[in-house]
């Protein structure tokens, strides 16, 4: 894209004209107009004097509580265990009950379950 040169220039310097200009336009233009900034301030080693506009600039960090992050994932641990033990408890039961009916075949004269004629 092609913009006016000025309006990099000055958005490269930080001027708060030029930022209050663009702020209507869609957000694409303002990504293509911050790279334009950017390479215009590595070419020509221009700092800006407040900072200024840059496609890099990150928005300010929120609050995070860090007792609800340690709840959540205790809660999430907690799940995990509860669904792994589960899931052992099943298996076991299963085994148990392949044993079961193992031993009865075996009583019965008949062959094991794994070995019948194909």
């Amino acid at each position: 894209m092609e913009f006016n040169k000025e309006l990099i220039t000055a958005l490269a310097h930080g001027d708060a004209q030029a930022q209050e200009q663009i702020k209507t336009l869609p957000t694409s233009v303002r990504m293509a107009l911050g790279l334009a900034v950017d390479q215009l301030r590595r070419d020509e080693n221009i700092i800006p004097m407040n900072g200024g506009f840059s496609v890099f600039e990150q928005k300010k960090s929120s609050y995070v509580d860090d007792d609800a992050v340690r709840e959540a994932m205790q809660r999430r641990m907690d799940i995990e265990r509860e669904n792994r033990e589960r899931q052992e408890q099943a298996q076991e039961a299963f085994i148990a009950e392949q044993t079961r009916l193992a031993m009865e075949r075996s009583r019965a004269g008949l062959p094991r379950n794994d070995r019948l004629p194909r």
